[in-house]
């Protein structure tokens, strides 16, 4: 395997209009060139098949072949979904201002999806469009923070700083290990927000009962004196509250359960639709097209053209400037950058067919 992304280049069509249809396209030269080789071998040792069993195992090959696709892809269609329009829905129509003085179109980072029921809303608290844009930010600079100390720890510097470029716009092409980090990151990411719903204010439990909980994990806990004294100071605490005090925190508690329910129920919702508005009336996923050539081995491929749902135009929604910092403008383009590499099923694929 070579060291360079002509293994599974990405060839994208930047919202092409097909048939109405925004659409991104794939080549897949690695899998195209499995496909030829596995056909090849079948045609050596099938001597004793007639022709129309032939035909069914050349057709088996290459069903198994678009099955690998469609695995890679389906884990990426609903990421740009979301990164083409869906995240309007979340976060608006944000920009920056440039070092132009002039503002620009913040892009999305395919992740504002994890934010649905977290957002504020006229019934209940939340976060701003902008916060949530600054969450994002600084996540994005966190992550750059790791990767520069592991670089300097580990001599990795070069790669670090060929990264960084290509997330700054660079068109420089990022080697295998680099994609491996860049893929590395991402899920990290993503793992961090499956739970992003459940750090809302409504989901904490009391100091009470989250020590008793930690208690419940770790029975040994209970043994250490430090941690008897603060749980005993807590359990007085609770016991001394009057009635009145009880009722109150109640009525707060189940104010609280509605919140958080409200919020869980818009989560799974918008995550729901995305999926839905992927399949059509039957439930199955008609929005993907194959060109396979399979010739020789040196022109092997298999071009994918991925259809996704109309969507609208994120300049249907007003407006708005994100005041962040420089550096949290470069946290949250490496955010997105790293979602377009790493969340892209070319590097998986890539990374996982050797």
């Amino acid at each position: 395997m070579e060291d360079n992304m002509t293994i599974g280049e990405s060839m994208p069509i930047s919202q092409q209009q097909l048939v109405g249809q925004p659409s991104i396209q794939h080549a897949w030269p690695q899998l195209g060139r499995a496909l030829y080789n596995l056909e090849h071998e079948e045609t050596d040792v099938a001597h004793d098949l007639d022709e129309d069993q032939k035909y069914e195992r050349w057709q088996r090959i290459r069903e198994i072949i678009l099955e690998q696709c469609e695995q890679y892809e389906r884990q990426y269609e609903a990421y740009e979904l979301v990164r083409r329009g869906r995240a309007a829905e979340i976060v608006g129509n944000p920009h920056y201002r440039g070092k132009d003085g002039l503002e620009h179109e913040l892009p999305y980072t395919g992740l504002e999806g994890y934010y649905a029921g977290s957002e504020e809303q006229p019934e209940r608290p939340g976060m701003t469009k902008e916060q949530i844009i600054e969450e994002e930010a600084n996540i994005g600079l966190e992550l750059m923070k790791k990767m520069k100390k592991y670089a300097v720890e580990h001599y990795f510097w070069a790669s670090f700083a060929k990264t960084q470029k290509a997330a700054e716009g660079d068109t420089g092409k990022v080697d295998r290990e680099d994609l491996k980090n860049l893929y590395f990151l991402w899920t990290g990411v993503v793992r961090r927000l499956n739970d992003r719903i459940y750090e809302n204010e409504e989901y904490k439990a009391s100091p009470l009962e989250q020590l008793e909980a930690i208690l419940r994990k770790d029975p040994k806990l209970a043994s250490d004196e430090h941690v008897q004294a603060e749980y005993t100071e807590l359990l007085e605490e609770e016991q001394q509250k009057c009635k009145e005090q009880r009722a109150q925190e109640e009525i707060e508690r189940k104010a609280k359960e509605r919140i958080f329910r409200s919020r869980l129920e818009e989560y799974t919702a918008f995550r729901s639709q995305t999926y839905a508005s992927l399949k059509d009336a039957c439930g199955r996923f008609p929005h993907i097209d194959y060109d396979i050539k399979d010739d020789t081995f040196a022109q092997a491929n298999i071009i994918e053209t991925l259809y996704l749902p109309k969507l609208p135009e994120r300049s249907s929604y007003p407006s708005y400037l994100v005041a962040l910092t420089s550096e949290q403008l470069e946290g949250y383009l490496f955010l997105s950058y790293i979602g377009e590499k790493g969340g892209d099923p070319l590097t998986r694929s890539d990374l996982l067919i050797e």
